[in-house]
C-alpha cells in the first residue's frame, strides 16, 4: 500500500536509518528495502544516496519528503472520520493473566499511535476466571493460558508459545530437571493458575514426587525464595525476571520441554470485531519482539 511505504520512507527520514526506521514501522530491516525499492519504482526516482552508509535522501527524497508527509496527514484525517474509525474510538477492556501483561505495554502503545482516540482499560485475574468474565460480556477479551477446558463459545487465537523452566539456586547447576525437583524443596506458584495445572499433569505423568513446602501468589517473592535457596520452582520463560536470570541456575522441564501457550480469547462475532482484530494483530507483534529475548 503506497500510504504505508510513505510512513516508512518519512519514518527512515526521522530517524536516520533503515535499521530505527524498521523497529519504529514494527517490520523487518529486509522490509523496508523492499518497501523503499517498491516506492523508488512507483514514483520513478532515486529517492536515496545508497553509496552512503548509512544511505541518506537523495536531492529527489528531500524535495519529496514534505508532500510525503502532507499526503499521510490527509490521509490519517480522513481515516479518522471514516465509518470504519467509529469502531476504532472509544474504549476496550482487556484481561490477563499476571504472567502475559509483559506483551501489553508495547501493543498499547502501537494501537494509540494509530488510534489516538482509543481508550485500553486492563483488568488482571486468573483464566477461569477472565474466560467468565469474556463469556459474561464484562470484558472483551483476556490474554490467558490456553487449557483444555475452555468454554466452546470462546474463540480462541494463539499469541504465544513458550517452554516451562526449572528455576533453582546457582549452587544446583549442572543437574537435570528430575534431579532440582527430587533433591530439593519445591515452591509453587498460585494453583488456581492454569500453568500451575498444566505443571502438575506432568509431573503426574513423568511420576515426579516433589516436597511442596510453600505456594506464593507473587512472581517477586516467588524468585527471592529460590535465590535465598530454600527451593527450586518451575516457570514459564517469559515469568522469569530477565534481570535474575544469570543469578538463576535454569533447566528445561522436559525434553522437549513442556509449553505453555498464552492465548487471546474472546466471543464469536464480537459487536466490535474490526477493534478486536486490530487489538490482536498489535499484542501479537509485541509478543514476537518479546520472543526474540527468550
Amino acid at each position: 500500500m503506497l500510504i504505508r511505504h510513505l510512513k516508512t520512507f518519512i519514518a527512515i527520514a526521522d530517524t536516520g536509518s533503515f535499521n530505527a526506521a524498521a523497529e519504529k514501522m514494527n517490520i523487518t530491516q529486509s522490509a523496508v528495502s523492499m518497501q523503499m525499492k517498491n516506492l523508488e519504482i512507483h514514483m520513478k526516482l532515486e529517492l536515496f544516496e545508497r553509496s552512503m552508509r548509512p544511505p541518506r535522501l537523495s536531492n529527489a527524497g528531500a524535495m519529496m519528503l514534505e508532500k510525503a508527509r502532507a499526503i499521510v496527514e490527509i490521509y490519517d484525517d480522513l481515516v479518522q472520520i471514516s465509518p470504519v474509525a467509529s469502531q476504532m474510538s472509544g474504549s476496550i477492556n482487556i484481561g490477563t493473566i499476571p504472567g502475559a501483561s509483559f506483551v501489553l505495554p508495547e501493543a498499547i502503545k502501537n494501537l494509540r499511535k494509530s488510534h489516538r482516540q482509543l481508550q485500553v482499560r486492563v483488568s488482571s485475574n486468573l483464566t477461569g476466571e477472565l474466560s467468565n468474565q469474556v463469556l459474561n460480556g464484562k470484558i472483551d477479551g483476556a490474554l490467558i493460558t490456553q487449557s483444555s477446558n475452555l468454554d466452546e463459545k470462546l474463540v480462541v487465537r494463539p499469541i504465544l508459545t513458550e517452554p516451562l523452566m526449572v528455576l533453582a539456586p546457582k549452587d544446583q547447576s549442572g543437574k537435570s530437571d528430575i534431579e532440582l525437583l527430587k533433591q530439593n524443596s519445591f515452591i509453587s506458584f498460585n494453583r488456581r493458575a492454569a500453568v500451575s495445572r498444566i505443571i502438575e499433569i506432568e509431573l503426574r505423568r513423568r511420576k515426579i514426587e516433589v516436597d511442596a513446602i510453600m505456594e506464593l501468589d507473587t512472581l517477586e517473592i516467588f524468585h527471592t525464595m529460590i535465590l535465598e535457596g530454600l527451593g527450586v520452582g518451575i516457570l514459564p520463560m517469559s515469568s522469569i525476571r530477565n534481570h535474575l536470570r544469570e543469578k538463576l541456575y535454569l533447566v528445561p522441564f522436559g525434553s522437549p520441554p513442556v509449553p505453555r501457550k498464552i492465548v487471546m480469547i474472546q466471543l464469536e462475532n464480537h459487536h466490535r470485531q474490526l477493534l478486536i482484530d486490530r487489538v490482536y494483530d498489535a499484542l501479537l507483534a509485541s509478543a514476537r519482539l518479546h520472543k526474540t529475548k527468550f
